[in-house]
């Protein structure tokens, strides 16, 4: 494994959004480079007049249950996610997703949880879509889940993987 490999914690990050200026969270998850430790949550209360495209795809993917939950419980979780990690750098190919995940760790709303207990670093992925297409024609059983976050954040982790030839 690359020098670079072993000096971060490197996840990856992907969000759905309900409006088209990607400020009304709809569900995250971040996923490991081993890919057996992950991080998911969908808001309880969905925003109630997404785009219809995010009617119509994003919604009917969610797994609501344990999953849904307040903003401020997500923000909770998420930061003890990312304090189990000594360096986490955050991968994403998307800005609006790292814009999103930087509010969460923002939300000082629950009390004793004022801000991420690891120093957050940031990595946005140069042009992945080549080996996302490459993944996705790989496992057409996950298509059908597509833009679900965390099916999603999986897809990136497998193409960052690839790239690098891991």
């Amino acid at each position: 494994m690359s020098s670079l490999i072993k000096k971060a914690d490197y996840l990856f990050l992907d969000c759905e959004w309900a409006d088209l200026f990607a400020s009304e969270l709809v569900s995250i998850a971040i996923v490991s480079l081993d890919g057996v430790r992950y991080f998911y949550g969908e808001r309880d209360i969905l925003p109630e007049d997404p785009t219809p495209w995010v009617r119509e795809v994003v919604y009917p993917l969610l797994e609501r249950g344990d999953c849904a939950m307040s903003i401020e419980l997500i923000s909770a979780r998420l930061k003890r996610f990312l304090g189990s990690f000594d360096a986490p750098l955050v991968c994403h190919d998307c800005s609006h997703d790292r814009d999103l995940c930087e509010q969460l760790l923002a939300d000082t709303s629950l009390e004793g949880e004022r801000q991420c207990p690891a120093q957050v670093r940031w990595l946005l992925l140069g042009d992945v879509r080549p080996a996302l297409r490459a993944w996705w024609k790989k496992h057409p059983e996950n298509e059908a889940f597509r833009h679900n976050a965390l099916v999603d954040a999986r897809a990136l982790r497998s193409a960052f993987l690839s790239l690098w030839g891991i």
